[in-house]
């Protein structure tokens, strides 16, 4: 019978008792990366990565990946001051680094709070956060780099006009 084999956290859990916290982080990473791209969270990856930055003694990280469970010790409260130390305590700062990626309803209750205390709105079903954010920048027409890119273009054909109209008349 052939034996199973170990998930993507077990391997990074024998990775950092091995020594090699730095394989065990790219382990982790890469499991949550899969997990972000469906929506989806899972406290245990969290825990773990944040284990594994706190071995690694990058307690703002550590603190960043403990900011999304509901771990609260002497550790984790160290480790979270250290990233607001680090990142600041704005709330916009702060998601951005922690980078959220679930629908608002897949984390614990704890987590949901301290989310929602910094404006999360979670991500719908489609992966898409703040959707009415993107359809008032569908509603509005132009986005700024088109606008800009046009005022650029409409620039460059008066200039090219007025050089012609300038060779026409002898100024050449």
């Amino acid at each position: 019978m052939p034996q199973k084999k170990p998930s993507a956290l077990e391997r990074a859990r024998a990775d950092l008792q091995s020594g090699r916290p730095d394989k065990a982080r790219d382990r982790v990473t890469g499991y949550l990366s899969n997990l972000h791209q469906r929506g989806a969270y899972s406290q245990e990856a969290y825990l773990l990565l944040g284990e594994i930055y706190f071995a690694m003694k990058d307690f703002p990280l550590a603190g960043a990946a403990w900011f999304l469970t509901e771990r609260d010790d002497a550790d984790s409260r160290m480790a979270v001051k250290a990233f607001e130390q680090r990142y600041g305590c704005d709330p916009t700062q702060i998601l951005q680094t922690v980078k959220p990626r679930a629908p608002l309803e897949a984390y614990p209750l704890l987590v949901r709070q301290r989310l929602e205390s910094r404006g999360y709105v979670g991500v719908s079903q489609f992966g898409r956060k703040n959707e009415a954010l993107d359809s008032e920048k569908q509603a509005s027409g132009v986005r700024p780099i088109e606008a800009g890119c046009l005022l650029f273009a409409i620039l460059c054909v008066i200039f090219v006009v007025y050089y012609f109209y300038l060779l026409s008349r002898g100024h050449g």
